[in-house]
């Protein structure tokens, strides 16, 4: 942008010569600005008649001119960055604010929530931090998780309000008496978002990766070969039964992206932009089911994680059209080291429900009193009152703004009973690194819930690293084991899943201490906003009512 440009050279020049008149020559002014002779003679002809500056030049060679800046750029660049966030320009707006979303906040509310753009409807989302990696992999956090669902199919998929799957890339599915073999019967006529044909080789290959990815692969072990046994109809086979394995397969890690362009999906919304400050997403014209209303999906960066909200936001304003809610069937929690001392990790586990209550018992947007299946409530453990405390424990806490004040606050409270407890704070990157738990003595983390809760439960306990630390790793095994021996059918899973956690939490191997309750307020248009399991805007109901003059 030619007009952006001259700010940034013009912003050079404030930075060197200030707003009083200095005395200098051309060439100077052109080693500042970063131009040659011949252009910074040009330029200094625009700005002055634009009223940006003045500049005097005095007859006869080697004499020095005067230059006095008038305006500041941020005087200039305010207009254009309006007529940039008018035209959805959010890159060019963000470089009039030297890259930083903080600054852009006071002036970009007016362009968010639904908006018709270029006679498209364009749904635009306030977001406080970075958008990483949307490859399907265990670690994604849970916006990126619901984004992934959005541009990549599965085999199946969860629908909002729906307990079973149902179909995506597979039209339907079939299984054996046994459990051992599964049919799935492929939808023909797909596309990937390049335009090229979806192939049932295709979907092969993209299971084959799914299946050798250890990112992805944990709750799948159980299968020992995939084939095509006919065109369009996928075969699986398993060497223990599994009546599950649909819902397994609907999993945010189990998508499906291109085999050979992992950024290449199937699903209703393609990416056309990804930046660190900025995605967007579009309308995929092949999608093979039914077509989103909305034609885009952009998510601005306009804070940091410090500005993190406590409901989510599709719009501006301070008091919402229409809110929808619900509370996760996930929840935070506290694990301990398996080597601790009982007596020690009784007290240490009522100390910290006793700061969660402290904490955060009167947040709206938190749930204090968990209860993680239908009727399975924390039970009440009894702890000493008085314990000799170590001189030093060792915490790992997943890196939320909610966790952090917990572990800070524990920190503090630890102080003057002589035990300094030492906090190590990780994102869901470094979370799932090897080894990276296993020396922890405290451990603080949040289950994501998505889909039946139930079944998300038992996903949790198959896929999460910290129970490796709360059980050992061979206890670990042999309870993954144990419910992997109660899938052969539903019915069994059922009764056996709650009493399952029920002795999980009587050992207090693990202890519940809050749910997310999500809340999203449309402010700008947006209708028919219905949430996910994961507390999400499902993108491909929500529409916008007709601009004025349509």
């Amino acid at each position: 942008m030619r007009q952006l440009q001259k700010i940034r050279q013009y912003q050079r020049l404030t930075v060197h010569y200030g707003f009083t008149p200095k005395l200098t020559t051309l060439g100077e002014v052109a080693e500042v600005a970063l131009c040659s002779e011949r252009h910074a003679r040009t330029l200094l002809r625009q700005l002055s008649e634009s009223g940006w500056l003045s500049w005097r030049a005095q007859a006869g060679r080697g004499h020095r001119a005067t230059l006095h800046c008038l305006v500041t750029t941020s005087e200039l660049s305010a207009p254009l960055m309006h007529a940039c966030l008018e035209k959805g320009d959010y890159q060019s707006a963000l470089q009039l604010a030297d890259g930083d979303p903080a600054s852009l906040h006071h002036i970009i509310t007016p362009f968010l929530g639904g908006k018709w753009l270029k006679h498209q409807p364009t749904l635009r989302i306030p977001w406080y931090r970075p958008l990483t990696s949307l490859h399907p992999a265990r670690h994604r956090r849970r916006a990126e998780q619901h984004i992934i669902c959005a541009v990549h199919a599965g085999l199946t998929r969860y629908e909002p309000g729906q307990a079973q799957p149902v179909a995506d890339l597979a039209h339907h599915w079939a299984c054996s008496d046994d459990g051992l073999r599964w049919h799935f019967y492929l939808r023909s006529g797909a596309h990937w978002h390049n335009g090229q044909p979806l192939s049932d080789d295709d979907i092969l290959s993209a299971v084959q990766q799914l299946l050798a990815d250890p990112a992805r692969n944990s709750g799948l072990l159980h299968i020992d070969a995939v084939t095509l046994v006919a065109p369009w109809c996928l075969a699986v086979y398993l060497h223990a039964p599994d009546a599950l394995l649909a819902h397994r397969l609907a999993h945010p890690v189990c998508r499906l992206p291109h085999p050979r362009q992992p950024e290449v999906g199937a699903g209703p919304f393609a990416i056309a932009r990804h930046h660190s400050h900025f995605l967007r997403l579009e309308r995929q014209p092949w999608y093979f089911a039914s077509h989103p209303l909305l034609h885009a999906i952009e998510f601005w960066r306009t804070g940091t994680v410090a500005d993190k909200p406590a409901w989510i936001t599709v719009g501006k304003g301070s008091a919402p059209q229409e809110a929808v809610t619900s509370t996760s069937g996930g929840f935070a929690w506290l694990m301990m080291n398996a080597g601790l001392p009982a007596p020690l990790a009784a007290w240490l586990r009522q100390t910290a429900l006793a700061l969660n209550q402290l904490c955060f018992g009167k947040r709206e947007d938190l749930q204090i009193h968990t209860e993680i299946l239908p009727g399975l409530r924390v039970p009440t453990l009894p702890a000493p009152s008085d314990i000799d405390l170590p001189p030093r424990l060792k915490l790992v806490c997943y890196n939320t703004p909610e966790l952090r004040e917990l572990a800070e606050t524990w920190r503090l409270q630890l102080q003057p009973h002589g035990c300094e407890l030492h906090i190590e704070w990780k994102d869901r990157d470094g979370w799932y690194a090897p080894d990276t738990l296993a020396d922890a003595d405290l451990l603080l983390g949040d289950h994501l819930a998505t889909g039946m809760a139930a079944f998300a439960l038992a996903e949790w306990f198959v896929y999460e690293p910290a129970w490796a630390t709360a059980l050992g790793e061979a206890g670990w095994e042999a309870a993954k084991q144990q419910l992997m021996q109660n899938s052969d059918s539903e019915a069994h899973f059922h009764a056996y899943l709650t009493p399952f956690f029920q002795h999980l939490l009587a050992e207090g191997r693990c202890t519940p201490l809050f749910h997310y309750r999500y809340r999203i307020n449309a402010l700008e248009n947006v209708q028919d906003m219905v949430l996910t399991a994961g507390g999400w805007l499902d993108f491909t109901r929500a529409w916008l009512p007709p601009a004025a003059g349509l």
